[in-house]
């Protein structure tokens, strides 16, 4: 226990109310293996119990400079930027890496000879996407259940160190969950895109493929009515729990009807099916969980079906910008379908009517648009 040293960097004042609980702290720090230093950078940051979760990961790995990386790869100096940009590595006159990005080199570098640099690139930036987009969730998640302010933060400034460390502790594991659940996800994607895109299908565009690479899917839309007045009513909050659950409602719903959701766009949620009557299923199943909820404003779907082109897990086309314009034709708890969308429709399961035409924005021609119910109510 080096007090005098604590004194000294600022880290400790003996006359301080508080003195004996940030003595604790600092204790426990030490123990661990936190370097004046390092509690001295998380103090001036308003952050000192955090240094506990620091520790969990031990030391840092050694790191290397873009010059260095592209000395020991054998990649020009150019090349490693793009790279470390793609995966989200902000670059700076002072950056460094970990070492073990010398593999991730090494792998880009192979995956180009495969398929070429633009193209790796740009999966190179989901990537990165995703891992931020964890990253983020994971520290948002725990601020918002056990950091500054919640029930869960403790009492005492060790009692926020130890949290600290247990939900670093938790996200350690997140790596190896990863790596499973990408493994799984593959094989499920792998066997879709071989029924939609196999080289034996033929190549007219009625078994899913089309000579210039698009795929003819079924796709939906579901959004919330007037969320912008209803997120005005409340607030942030109960609003967040309230999109929450609706997310992962709408998530689950999607993906026991063999679908999947493409993203979130706000209060809007874009979904691929396997065949249309699944996304009419999907979209009404959604928008009744937006009505039995007590607190969601309700909600109205669009299903469409035909040719686009596949890219960074999303899809992209004509058909796409149809749909997200056509939801706004639905009624509230209602779902819309284009004409070709119809068609696939199996006609003893589902009553079609006819909606008034109505200028879509950004669409110029005239487009036919049907709403759907199922036949049994059921």
């Amino acid at each position: 226990m080096d007090v005098e040293a604590w004194v000294e960097a600022g880290l400790y004042d003996p006359e301080a109310p508080e003195a004996e609980e940030r003595l604790a702290l600092l204790d426990y720090l030490t123990e661990r293996g936190a370097s004046i230093s390092q509690m001295v950078e998380a103090h001036q940051l308003g952050g000192l119990p955090s240094v506990a979760g620091d520790l969990v990961f031990g030391p840092g790995s050694v790191t290397l400079s873009v010059q260095e990386m592209s000395a020991r790869s054998g990649v020009p100096e150019d090349r490693v930027r793009r790279v470390l940009l793609s995966v989200g590595v902000p670059l700076g006159a002072d950056t460094e890496v970990p070492e073990g990005f010398l593999d991730l080199l090494a792998a880009f570098e192979q995956a180009v000879s495969l398929m070429g640099e633009d193209a790796i690139l740009a999966f190179s930036r989901v990537l990165g996407a995703a891992a931020t987009n964890i990253a983020e969730a994971a520290v948002a998640l725990f601020f918002s259940e056990l950091g500054p302010g919640t029930e869960g933060e403790g009492a005492t400034e060790l009692a926020r160190a130890q949290v600290a460390e247990l939900a670093t502790m938790a996200f350690a594991n997140v790596p190896d969950v990863l790596s499973n659940v990408l493994r799984i996800q593959f094989d499920r994607v792998t066997r879709r895109a071989a029924q939609a895109r196999g080289w034996t299908a033929p190549t007219d565009g009625g078994n899913g493929l089309d000579p210039e690479h698009g795929e003819v899917v079924a796709l939906g839309f579901v959004d919330l009515v007037g969320s912008t007045a209803w997120a005005e009513t409340l607030n942030l909050r109960d609003q967040s729990l309230a999109l929450a659950r609706f997310e992962s409602a709408s998530w689950s719903i999607a993906l026991l009807s063999g679908g999947r959701v493409i993203k979130m766009i706000g209060d809007e949620v874009f979904f691929a099916a396997p065949s249309v009557d699944a996304a009419c299923r999907i979209a009404g199943a959604i928008c009744r969980v937006a009505t039995d909820d007590e607190i969601l404003p309700p909600a109205r779907g669009a299903v469409g079906y035909g040719l686009v082109v596949p890219r960074d897990g999303d899809y992209f086309g004509p058909l796409v910008n149809l749909i997200s314009r056509l939801v706004k034709v639905a009624k509230p708890n209602g779902v819309v379908v284009t004409e070709a969308a119809a068609a696939r429709l199996e006609p003893d399961r589902w009553t079609l009517r006819e909606c008034d035409t109505q200028p879509l924005r950004g669409i110029e021609h005239v487009v036919r648009v049907l709403e759907v119910s199922p036949s049994d109510p059921r």
